[in-house]
């Protein structure tokens, strides 16, 4: 399967749908198997989040692939964990290619395997796997009918919302400050059921974390780790608490609690920067 036949067979029928969605300009999809490539593309701070949104987008095809949905009916994929370690010593290229699989535990669970890679070496750089919740349409519809919006949106917001320091509570603790994310920022996450994309507020806490440290391209992602609790909805204003502690000469750890301000939590992010 192409991508013309995956933007024509599965996008369709599934939750996620463009702009949110992002796919490469060629895949080859073949029963749970993936390849692609991605070109010249900023990995680099908190543009770090744009790779893992394209990871997330395959994976969904992927498992849809798997599911062999003969009804067309639309079904949704939500994150339960997700999980990126760096495995290379060398500088991330602007060229990588990836390559990877889906797997099915149930019909309502399944998990995608990919590999980051040099696209000339061929060196492994990446790994990442994502665990998934697979939920039909009348069950979305129910769980989440709270976050139903009946106006057709009509374009895309690309910008993300402000965010900023605004506690400094320890030598290792401070709080960001994330404004509301708008039903336009979040068009097609989901149709209609416009939900906050957890790869969007890693944006912003990476953006926060990188200009508060004076990280510069001399750092980079070693890790990241991310489990969602709650469906975070729009229109709402978000705290993260943020816990840090250098662990090695070259290794920072840093626990984000992403939260609202009557202490509703909605996630947890655990990031390792390294310095190269």
């Amino acid at each position: 399967m192409t991508t013309t036949n995956i933007k024509q067979h599965i996008i369709p029928y599934i939750g996620e749908t463009t702009p949110y969605i992002s796919i490469p300009d060629h895949i080859i999809l073949k029963n749970n198997k993936i390849e692609t490539e991605l070109i010249n593309c900023n990995l680099e701070n908190e543009n770090f989040s744009n790779l893992l949104k394209t990871l997330a987008s395959l994976g969904s095809c992927s498992l849809y692939q798997l599911l062999n949905n003969t009804t067309n009916e639309k079904i949704y994929f939500l994150g339960e964990k997700l999980r990126i370690r760096k495995t290379s010593y060398k500088t991330i290229p602007n060229s990588v290619s990836i390559v990877g699989e889906s797997k099915l535990e149930s019909k309502r669970r399944g998990k995608s395997y990919l590999t980051v890679k040099d696209l000339v070496s061929e060196e492994t750089l990446y790994t990442f796997e994502l665990d998934y919740y697979i939920i039909p349409k009348e069950t979305f519809k129910v769980l989440y009918k709270n976050y139903f919006e009946p106006d057709y949106i009509s374009y895309y917001d690309e910008k993300l919302p402000k965010s900023k320091i605004t506690q400094t509570l320890s030598e290792n603790q401070f709080v960001i400050d994330i404004d509301p994310f708008t039903t336009n920022q979040c068009k097609g996450h989901f149709e209609n059921y416009p939900i906050v994309p957890f790869v969007f507020v890693t944006n912003c806490i990476l953006r926060e974390i990188f200009n508060s440290f004076s990280f510069s391209n001399s750092y980079e992602i070693d890790s990241l780790e991310g489990y969602p609790l709650k469906a975070i909805p729009i229109h709402t204003q978000l705290k993260v608490d943020v816990f840090h502690q250098k662990f090695l000469k070259d290794l920072t750890y840093f626990k984000c609690e992403i939260k609202d301000y009557s202490e509703t939590s909605y996630a947890v992010l655990i990031i390792h920067i390294k310095s190269i």
